[in-house]
């Protein structure tokens, strides 16, 4: 572990506690997950529209404009750097590498030049009919490279569910957050578990999506701190979780996922 992600682990441990406390006392009106903790039902990828907002430049999608009926699920991405302000890990902007830093992380969120996002174990990415191994120097270039044209984004995270398996383990005295995973399951379909306002371990939040949803495979979104999430509507907007958009400043990167009226398919 690099020392500047051992430095943010210790501050995280530091702060659990009073985020427990800001949680219950601040949540916002309507911040509990709909339907057992799952703030995006499984979504077929042909409904769900999904994109990796990088900020500050990409700031304005925040606020694109949305059609009557659809909803925008704004939340917290993958993990910010310690020491540069950058998302950690294989990074790919639409297409760009140039802040990839690959990590020791098992899980990797591909969101493909259709808005389809879907999620791999780094050794085994599958995109334009072939499995990449991108913990392989020669399988990584070619994957940027094919990714570079078609202006792919991805992310690095914690796979904390692997081919419907739990991929970590109950480690004594672990910090309890507020959990939010994003998943896929069996058949394809996307979706976000919510552990609102639950403070969960990363093995506790992995064993109650298992025991709900079952998924083929879950990984792990930014919380503590850099807990953000936003609902949104042409009608209005609301919190999911602790930041504001003031708040969001310290933030790299922003998943939004798009829902149409009625499951209407793209």
């Amino acid at each position: 572990m690099r020392p500047t992600t051992i430095a943010r682990f210790i501050a995280f441990s530091a702060v659990a506690a009073l985020t427990a406390v800001l949680t219950a006392a601040f949540a916002p009106a309507g911040a509990r997950a709909a339907d057992g903790g799952l703030l995006v039902p499984p979504t077929p990828k042909d409904v769900a529209s999904a994109e990796l907002i990088f900020l500050p430049d990409g700031a304005e999608s925040l606020d694109a404009p949305l059609r009557k009926g659809e909803r925008r699920i704004l939340m917290t991405g993958a993990y910010s750097s310690g020491d540069r302000f950058a998302p950690e890990g294989f990074v790919l902007r639409q297409g760009d590498s140039s802040l990839a830093r690959m990590q020791g992380w098992d899980g990797l969120l591909l969101i493909d030049e259709a808005g389809r996002a879907s999620l791999h174990d780094v050794s085994n990415v599958r995109y334009r009919g072939r499995s990449w191994n991108l913990r392989r120097r020669d399988d990584r270039r070619a994957f940027v490279k094919i990714g570079a044209h078609a202006g792919v984004s991805a992310v690095q995270s914690h796979l904390l569910i692997n081919e419907g398996s739990l991929d970590l383990k109950d480690a004594p005295n672990a910090p309890r957050f507020r959990r939010r995973l994003i998943f896929e399951t069996t058949d394809g379909r996307i979706g976000v578990y919510d552990s609102t306002p639950r403070m969960l371990t990363l093995f506790e939040a992995a064993t109650a999506l298992r025991k709900s949803v079952n998924p083929r495979f879950a990984l792990n979104l930014d919380m503590g701190n850099y807990d953000y999430c936003e609902t949104q509507s042409p009608e209005g907007s609301r919190l999911c979780g602790l930041l504001n958009r003031a708040g969001i400043k310290k933030l790299t990167n922003v998943l939004a996922i798009t829902l149409p009226p009625n499951g209407e398919r793209r």
